[in-house]
């Protein structure tokens, strides 16, 4: 039986992320798939791939859509092998036309998984720039907090290793409000892509517990 694929699109900061782990943990054999992640892990794996990745993010370019590509298959490849799965969930991929074009292309190819559908999660500007200016990341492990709706137990310390807690620069109101900008420029093209019949929109402001409600609905 193939693994369903579900892409969670939204602006940074409409909770993502957040969502996919609750559904994770609510239907056994789904896997949250972070594009962050994939990149930590193809790093750490000491590829070539990761080496370049690396070199690339150290450098404060952008990662490119072909070798993010690279880096997606690569992991997904090795989740695939790793045992059954039911779902993946994707979190920050595609971003592109041309990333959702491979997407497509590589799901059709794996014989592994399901074509790709996708939930957007509608959250306004100014509530990105409320949730995102609030977050606080343990740089060593990803791990996100909110100093309003999720906070550390110690502030500005991680509950979990007791290392310091910092705001990214693109988590900053005037980086927030260009991110916004950028994520509405591209994601006609990947609804495009995808098809509107494969698109569902659910509102992404409101309590957690009744979003997450909604997208298990859907799930």
């Amino acid at each position: 039986m193939k693994a369903r694929v579900l892409i969670f699109l939204g602006a940074p900061g409409s909770g993502k992320g957040t969502q996919a782990k609750k559904l994770c943990e609510k239907f056994p054999g789904w896997l949250h798939v972070s594009t962050g992640d994939l990149f930590r892990k193809e790093i750490a794996s000491g590829s070539e791939l990761g080496k370049s990745v690396q070199e690339i993010i150290a450098s404060g370019k952008l990662v490119s859509d072909d070798t993010t590509n690279q880096v997606f298959a690569s992991q997904v490849e090795r989740l695939l092998s790793q045992g059954p799965v039911k779902g993946l969930i994707l979190d920050g991929y595609p971003r592109t036309r041309p990333q959702t074009q491979f997407l497509i292309d590589f799901c059709r190819k794996s014989g592994k998984l399901e074509d790709p559908k996708a939930i957007e999660l509608l959250v306004s500007e100014e509530a990105v720039v409320e949730r995102l200016s609030n977050r606080l990341i343990n740089p060593r492990s990803g791990r996100v907090y909110h100093k309003l709706f999720s906070p550390p137990r110690v502030p500005g310390k991680d509950d979990e290793d007791g290392g310091e807690l910092i705001q990214r620069d693109d988590d900053k109101p005037e980086v927030i409000r260009s991110r916004f900008k950028l994520y509405t420029s591209q994601r006609d093209g990947i609804v495009n892509e995808l098809g509107n019949d494969r698109v569902n929109q659910v509102p992404g402001e409101g309590e957690t517990s009744a979003i997450a409600a909604q997208l298990s609905n859907l799930l």
